[in-house]
């Protein structure tokens, strides 16, 4: 049997190591961070189409259909929830539309002042520590093993591991020396407020609201080439605010958790094989912005693909 060692342990990671297990194939998983200190935890986490093209509408395609399974499944972490988008200018419908449950533009009376156009579907979103449990279950429970150790570059693995699947988000910048690579911080807050039913999401402004069994995760913030791992006070000031217009009963709801992520920023998505030496390969899969987890699934199996072509079980 093939082994196979996965660097990082947030949704690429995880995803990719279990996907591979599925496959027959053996893996460990070395990472400096456990799935709850990844930014992975920090994401709002709902399934989001809109804005790719390509290779990566493809991912995310495989992914839509993978978490509408997924929120069949009691514990997974997924829910099919609600969710009013809305624009301050006119979209047509988006490309994904026939592959949800429901869906319905919204009427002028639904926008909010200065808003032009809306959308009403049923999407997933992930409740992110239950859906990363979920996969360490997984991962585990078929063999899985993990080493908690920092890696600083690609080196320090070539010479002990033939095939490295390189999930370190925005540490490859570090790691796999892509100077490409930059963090997008983002900050959210996960609260107490039973009462709201239905998700709302304004993508250019980063206001949204989404239900979970946990709480209510409200954000959030989009600041590029920022590295600070602190909750800073004035955005979740901000964010109660902005999300209060939204639903007023948000400025007395308790605060449960408070996060801080760093998506790791790139001009695309970096999913290919690179030769390391002549008896190391990696494949690389980083670089999905705000995005990691709407392509998650899809780009665990295109890394399953590229193991299958180079090698066998």
């Amino acid at each position: 049997m093939t082994a196979i060692t996965v660097i990082g342990s947030g949704v690429s990671g995880l995803s990719s190591a279990v996907n591979l297990q599925q496959a027959g194939f053996e893996v460990t998983i070395i990472t400096r961070d456990m799935p709850q200190s990844t930014t992975s935890m920090a994401a709002g986490a709902v399934w989001y189409g809109e804005g790719t093209s390509g290779k990566s509408r493809e991912w995310a395609g495989a992914t839509l259909k993978h978490f509408q399974q997924l929120a069949n499944i009691k514990n997974s972490g997924l829910q099919i929830v609600r969710l009013r988008e809305v624009f301050p200018f006119r979209v047509s419908d988006p490309w994904f539309v026939d592959q949800l449950p429901y869906f319905a533009r919204l009427s002028d009376d639904d926008l909010p002042a200065g808003y032009k156009d809306g959308m009403l579907m049923d999407v997933p979103v992930v409740e992110s520590p239950r859906y990363l449990r979920f996969l360490i279950d997984q991962f585990l429970e078929h063999g899985g093993t993990y080493e908690v150790r920092e890696i600083q570059t690609l080196d320090d693995l070539k010479h002990d591991h033939s095939l490295i699947v390189n999930c370190t988000g925005v540490w490859a910048k570090q790691v796999a020396d892509d100077s490409s690579v930059y963090p997008i911080r983002g900050q959210t807050i996960v609260i107490d407020a039973p009462d709201i039913q239905q998700g709302y999401m304004d993508d250019g402004t980063f206001t949204y609201l989404f239900p979970r069994r946990d709480g209510v995760l409200i954000g959030g913030v989009a600041d590029p080439h920022n590295w600070n791992l602190e909750v800073d006070p004035s955005i979740t000031a901000d964010i109660l605010a902005r999300c209060s217009q939204i639903e007023p009963s948000v400025v007395n709801a308790k605060i449960v958790h408070q996060f801080v992520g760093l998506r790791p920023g790139r001009q695309q998505v970096r999913l290919e094989a690179q030769k390391l030496s002549e008896h190391c390969t990696v494949i690389h899969n980083y670089g999905h912005a705000g995005v990691g987890y709407t392509l998650s699934w899809g780009c665990a199996l295109d890394v399953t693909a590229i193991v299958k072509s180079i090698t066998t079980v």
